[in-house]
């Protein structure tokens, strides 16, 4: 059994996040997982894996666009697709302009929230019928400056762990 698994990145917390999957992956079930740039991602290595992972991460509201192009062509393979986002932002709880504020709600209800604001509307768009969905931490940076990074692997280790059993 092998698994594609591709990100689009912009400060490279999807592309960890597609790594550590990966090795959750292939220690938990003993899978082959090719990690790679949504980029790069070609017709061989959509038809030659048994399931796809797409990730990407989120700025300003909005997908990579080489990962949303990706989802659409895996979503049409018919083959089993989870996805993943990497929503620093929404997942901090804060508001922009209030760094010092208390985060608004609990960390599962704004996964949940980032769910259904990047990946539900993306995934409908595309034709794409995940058979699972994450929203995962990240790095947010501005002007160079970081601003936060709450890209942690506790909840990605858990998703991939469960999706072994989904992908089959």
């Amino acid at each position: 059994m092998n698994t594609l698994i591709a990100y689009g990145t912009r400060k490279g917390a999807s592309r960890r996040t597609a790594e550590l999957i990966a090795e959750t992956l292939t220690n938990v079930d003993g899978r082959l997982c090719i990690v790679k740039d949504a980029k790069r991602v070609g017709r061989a290595q959509l038809e030659g894996a048994d399931s796809i992972v797409i990730g990407s991460s989120i700025a300003v509201g909005r997908w990579k666009p080489s990962a949303k192009r990706l989802l659409r062509k895996a979503g049409a393979t018919g083959k089993p697709v989870a996805v993943f986002v990497s929503a620093a932002g929404m997942l901090s709880g804060k508001e922009p302009g209030s760094p010092d504020a208390e985060p608004k709600g609990t960390l599962a209800e704004r996964e949940a929230e980032a769910v259904a604001r990047y990946i539900d509307p993306v995934a409908a768009k595309t034709g794409a019928r995940p058979v699972a969905q994450a929203a995962f931490g990240g790095r947010m940076e501005m002007f160079g400056k970081v601003m936060f990074d709450n890209w942690d692997p506790e909840p990605i280790t858990a998703w991939a762990t469960d999706l072994t059993r989904k992908l089959r």
